[in-house]
């Protein structure tokens, strides 16, 4: 009965959009040549206008739809970061451009997104922990349902878009609250530059080298953390009796892109990374009232090593995008305690293959693709394996019933061989598309989520052959709703969402209390139900300002608890970015509040709220040359202990990095 209810409600949903456009549909004919022509113009604005001296904010086309859409014209709330704006607000990486933004609560290790073997930085988004999908060109990058984005080079990254709500539909499992497409840039024909950057920092030093040329580009570099002690907030009343510390190691990477031809491109990315992290143990001390070290410390060490590649196809007159895709990731760790290898050490790969062909069909049209992904898994300390294959076709057609009125029917199925327990997965989306006219939209977006557990947990969790879970594991899903309005006109965008999701089987841990391990487990249902919006206005050519704020109500329901709905993740957001260019200066000041978060349980005292997490940071940058720039970012101006998860890793103190950057 509850599958039905959520098919009735998303039919209704749709149907009324339908309904509200059929009414309009005689007002809006005698302006239909206006409003096309407005758009058109739209989607042709380049994103160098304001550049170029207009204040006009660019309207940037979208392609994590699997069509090239305005943002106006996408029916999702949508995220643009360019390049510009990975430069000019001085973002550390990939992982904090995104968290940086509003519906994002990720939770990271160490400094900004670290990994930690295979304990990834986990990017969330809408509150849904290890449910977001994260692509390189279309190619999925998850491994153990982790979006790790470690080895994207910022300086290889042409735009990263970021659409909220299930994406299921399009691109498979794991794209529960959304799913990320990190485009990177292409050579460009005429244009060669070699540059050569040094970055040093409180913690951190970097050396990098890219170069571009007609048809290949390659990024070369190595960066170094340095020990952070205490960065876990541990203590008698906290929720840790052991005072971690993590960063310290190195990290070399090289990242290269080569345009085969005019339609097909070749990117390649290796990365090794060392990373240490200990800790030492405390225990009651005799008064009952304060900690004292008990002797017992933890000291590990973790190499890691990726190759990732994709080959891209897409053609320019008939319609077809195909992508190509290859994962490896090797982690061997090394405890310092036990002096041997640790349990956890593996091999995980994954081969992709995706394939859609678009048919314009006037003003409509029609995707139909294929998609297969291999995954496998060596246990190798365990001596265990595991492979999972997914085989799926899913459709999409678009239909354009009036000059304002949009709606788009996607349908997929998923044929899933795993080794625990093969599934077959359906699964619709309902999306809609308004336009009051050429600046304002209102859409309306439904759709089923999928997610199945990682291929290791079934293997991982048994014990002289035998299941710790003895139910084994459900896959996650559910439905996501979502409705919203966007603006854009002149110097002012503005664009607001009420959503709603509905989980069930959301993934966690048991402790088995005869052997005292933790498995994997179906921890029960998720909901979360909230409002976004975000503004935009560009004063002038120098000064532009971006307001945002969310409030949600993440929860999750666990029945082996009988504790009813409990907090799951952060419900108040807030967001400040001010930003400035003129001339040989440019800087920024970014202000990121995450409040009202879920309650730990300590050691002593009572429950509590994780206290609000506070970033502030600021970049500046000065052209001191025709070709020579120094850049100054500083990050936690406040200098806040910002606690990234509920085990109470912190994030670092102040700190800063000072680059200088030369163009040959």
């Amino acid at each position: 009965m509850k599958g039905k209810r959520h098919l009735t409600w998303a039919v209704l949903a749709a149907i009324a959009g339908m309904s509200f456009a059929g009414e309009a549909y005689a007002a809006e004919n005698a302006a239909a040549g206006k409003a096309a022509a407005k758009t058109t113009q739209v989607q042709e604005q380049s994103a160098e206008t304001a550049e170029n001296g207009g204040h006009d904010l660019p309207d940037t086309l979208v392609t994590a739809q699997r069509r090239r859409k305005s943002e106006l014209d996408t029916p999702a709330t949508t995220t643009i970061i360019t390049a510009k704006d990975i430069e000019k607000a001085g973002y550390r990486n990939v992982f904090e451009a995104i968290d940086q933004q509003i519906g994002s609560t990720s939770t990271s290790y160490g400094e900004a997104g670290q990994d930690f073997g295979f304990a990834a930085g986990r990017i969330t988004l809408r509150g849904y922990d290890r449910g977001t999908l994260v692509m390189v060109n279309g190619v999925p990058m998850n491994l153990k349902n982790y979006p790790s984005t470690e080895n994207i080079p910022a300086a290889m990254v042409e735009r990263i878009e970021i659409v909220k709500g299930a994406a299921s539909t399009l691109y498979g499992g794991e794209a529960m609250g959304g799913v990320i497409n990190i485009i990177l840039k292409k050579p460009k024909a005429g244009e060669e530059a070699v540059k050569a950057s040094v970055t040093a920092g409180n913690y951190f030093k970097k050396t990098e080298v890219f170069f571009q040329g007609d048809r290949f580009m390659l990024d070369v570099s190595r960066e170094w953390s340095k020990h952070i002690p205490h960065s876990n907030a541990f203590g008698f009343e906290k929720v840790s009796w052991m005072d971690w510390w993590v960063g310290s190691g190195q990290k070399n990477r090289l990242n290269a892109s080569v345009a085969l031809t005019d339609e097909l491109s070749l990117n390649y990315n290796y990365t090794e990374s060392t990373i240490t992290r200990g800790s030492t143990v405390y225990k009651l001390a005799s008064d009952k009232k304060s900690l004292v070290p008990s002797g017992t410390r933890y000291d590990y060490r973790y190499d890691d090593y990726r190759h990732t590649a994709n080959l891209v196809y897409q053609g320019r007159e008939n319609g077809i995008h195909a992508v190509l895709g290859y994962n490896y990731r090797k982690v061997d760790g090394y405890d310092y305690v036990a002096m041997g290898k640790n349990a956890s050490n593996a091999v995980w790969n994954s081969e992709i293959f995706d394939v859609q062909k678009t048919w314009k069909l006037g003003d409509d049209s029609w995707i139909f693709g294929y998609s297969y992904q291999r995954e496998a898994v060596d246990l190798t300390e365990k001596k265990q394996n595991a492979t999972r294959t997914e085989n799926a076709i899913y459709t999409s057609y678009s239909k354009q019933f009036t000059p304002r009125f949009n709606f788009t029917l996607g349908l997929r199925g998923e044929w899933i061989n795993d080794p625990e327990k093969d599934q077959n997965v359906f699964m619709p989306q309902f999306q809609t598309d308004y336009k009051f006219d050429g600046n304002t939209a209102w859409y309306i977006n439904v759709g089923r989520a999928f997610q199945m557990p990682p291929a290791d947990y079934g293997i991982n969790e048994k014990v002289r052959g035998r299941h710790l879970n003895p139910q084994g594991l459900q896959p996650e899903s559910g439905w996501t709703y979502e409705t919203g309005i966007k603006h854009r006109h002149g110097n002012d965008t503005w664009k607001a969402a009420i959503y709603h999701m509905d989980m069930k089987n959301k993934l966690g841990w048991e402790l088995n209390k005869v052997t005292q391990q933790y498995y994997a487990a179906n921890k029960g249902s998720f909901r979360n139900t909230g409002f976004e919006v975000e503004y935009t206005k560009r004063f002038n050519e120098a000064w532009q300002l971006v307001l945002g704020a969310g409030v949600s109500n993440p929860e999750l329901k666990d029945p082996s608890g009988n504790k009813g709905w409990e907090q799951a993740a952060g419900r108040v957001e807030g967001l400040v970015r001010v930003d400035y260019k003129k001339d040989k200066w440019q800087g920024n000041l970014n202000f990121k509040f995450l409040g009202d978060r879920e309650y730990v349980a300590p050691r002593n005292g009572t429950a509590q709220d994780i206290p609000d997490k506070i970033q502030l940071n600021m970049n500046i940058a000065y052209a001191a040359g025709r070709n020579d720039t120094v850049t100054l970012g500083i990050y936690n101006l406040l200098d806040r202990k910002n606690y990234s998860n509920s085990s109470g890793s912190l994030d670092l103190p102040l700190n800063f990095r000072l680059t200088y950057a030369h163009t040959f």
